[in-house]
């Protein structure tokens, strides 16, 4: 049986391994998907299993995303752009990082009838979901915004950066969570105060629980699930060399063993 995993920290709460058993059955395969929770230190042993063959491939969380990137030998054009990874096989002798989290939140933005164009977004956050998420906005025409805790020089991709204090309400038309702050089991936590978003849209890319503090304090809102499936399904494009097309009916059966199971 081929093996694969999500590598991260704390991710206990993941429904990764439901996901990709239950999208492999339907497809005919066998797999077993493991909850791989390290230290970034621990990483390369993981990478020799992968040239042996242990494992098929990948997916990467929270908060490895950019740091495998120094152990790939091969970065995607996506990956590149993006300068973070979320999946992982092998080519020949050689390790691959791409990028699925940009068709994630392409398809997120699709599904829910999104429109960004010439809006005024403000990300939270400046992580690989984050990374994603902006590339992604900028394609589509947002006037992009990140908010960091970090100081606005330390971050060379985005054209602007500010601080949590400078956030000025009157400036935002869309709110877009990319931190993990409200995931449970932190569910009372929230990134903003209810104030910043009571009137606002927001997509917070959590997606347990499926209604977030911050989504409750929000006009309009939107969870993190479509992009989580999304990201997952064209992960398994990669790594089985097939297209996989998603229906009604499989979305429907995907909520319940995601939040029911």
């Amino acid at each position: 049986m081929d093996r694969y995993g999500l590598i991260g920290q704390n991710i206990g709460y993941s429904k990764s391994p439901l996901i990709h058993q239950f999208m492999a059955k339907k497809l005919g395969f066998e797999l077993q998907y493991d909850l791989l929770d390290m230290d970034e230190k621990d990483i390369p042993h993981l990478f020799k299993h992968l040239r042996r063959g242990v494992f098929r491939g990948f997916n990467v969380t929270i908060p490895h995303k950019q740091s495998v990137m120094r152990h790939i030998d091969i970065l995607t054009p996506k990956a590149r752009r993006i300068q973070a990874v979320n999946t992982i096989y092998m080519k020949g002798e050689q390790i691959v990082g791409d990028n699925t989290d940009y068709d994630g939140f392409l398809g997120l933005l699709t599904y829910h009838h999104i429109d960004v164009k010439a809006k005024r977004v403000y990300i939270l956050g400046s992580g690989g979901a984050a990374k994603a998420a902006y590339i992604v906005l900028e394609d589509l025409g947002a006037h992009v915004t990140v908010v960091t805790r970090n100081k606005p020089e330390e971050i060379k991709m985005f054209k602007r950066v500010i601080t949590y204090q400078d956030i000025k309400e009157e400036d935002v038309d869309l709110f877009i969570n990319a931190t993990p702050i409200g995931t449970y089991p932190k569910n009372q936590e929230s990134v903003l105060p209810k104030q910043l978003v009571k009137d606002k849209i927001v997509i917070d890319l959590i997606y347990n629980p499926e209604v977030t503090t911050l989504m409750q304090d929000a006009k309009k809102a939107y969870n993190g699930l479509m992009m989580l499936i999304i990201q997952a399904l064209k992960s398994e494009e990669i790594w089985f060399n097939r297209t996989i097309e998603l229906t009604d009916t499989w979305l429907k059966e995907l909520k319940e063993v995601i939040y029911h199971e």
